[in-house]
């Protein structure tokens, strides 16, 4: 009897305890609003047309995003939004957002989804050695 309580108290125990660690699933509309709020307010955008059409465009990645991509399909759909920016923003807002983006995160292989396409970046630095190719990122 005694192990059987101890065996019910501890499940019990264990049950609460992933709960606390639950967080709750964000949905793809919250991630879009978040991300259209931050851009919106770094780049001064007061227009309410771009606005919408900024959130929708959030909207769409974050929606595929949000099915547990690979790694490889998360740096594919971030590339693929910014150049979907690159048409929907000025080129001073886009040039401003690509800069923001440099300052505040380093590049890491470890985060695919802030990396920026080398072609969004304007000339890339030579490659060392003569090299025609850079080695890929360490896994």
């Amino acid at each position: 009897m005694r192990i059987l309580f101890t065996f019910i108290l501890i499940s019990i125990a264990l049950v609460v305890k992933s709960q606390e660690h639950h967080q709750p699933q964000r949905t793809a509309a919250d991630i879009a609003r978040k991300q259209t709020e931050m851009l919106v307010r770094e780049l001064h955008i007061t227009d309410s047309a771009m606005r919408d059409t900024l959130f929708r465009m959030h909207l769409k990645y974050a929606n595929r995003r949000i099915n547990n991509c690979t790694r490889a399909e998360a740096l594919q759909i971030m590339l693929q939004m910014q150049e979907e920016l690159k048409n929907i923003l000025t080129a001073e807002q886009f040039e401003s957002f690509i800069n923001h983006r440099i300052d505040q995160r380093p590049r890491s292989p470890q985060n695919p989804c802030n990396w920026i396409a080398p072609s969004l970046q304007g000339n890339p630095a030579p490659l060392p050695n003569g090299a025609t190719h850079a080695p890929p990122p360490p896994q």
